[in-house]
């Protein structure tokens, strides 16, 4: 069984995961929010205010690490285009791999 995030690797990954941290982070936040908000809320607002400022640098940080992998990611594809050009080999579209390997007597 494959869980998710487990068959990808490298700045995908990390794509992946810092959307997580971004969304429940700001679920988190407007939950928060939102029960500070309600009437019978009471106590526990010294609490509520670390775990604030905890969430808020979360999605901070992983705002930032979005663009940044977005950023690499964007810059090492084009590397990879220019450092690497596909080299040219033009091939007839009939050829085909069977057609290369050396008759071998059945």
């Amino acid at each position: 069984m494959k869980l998710f995030g487990h068959e990808i690797t490298g700045l995908p990954k990390a794509l992946v995961f810092l959307a997580a941290v971004l969304l429940v982070s700001s679920g988190l936040c407007g939950l928060q929010l939102l029960i500070s908000n309600s009437n019978n809320a009471s106590g526990g607002w010294p609490l509520f205010i670390l775990f604030g400022l905890i969430e808020l640098t979360a999605i901070v940080v992983s705002a930032v690490g979005i663009v940044v992998v977005l950023v690499l990611w964007t810059g090492s594809a084009l590397y990879r285009r220019i450092a690497r050009p596909e080299v040219d080999n033009p091939q007839s579209p009939f050829d085909s791999s069977e057609d290369s390997k050396p008759n071998d007597p059945k």
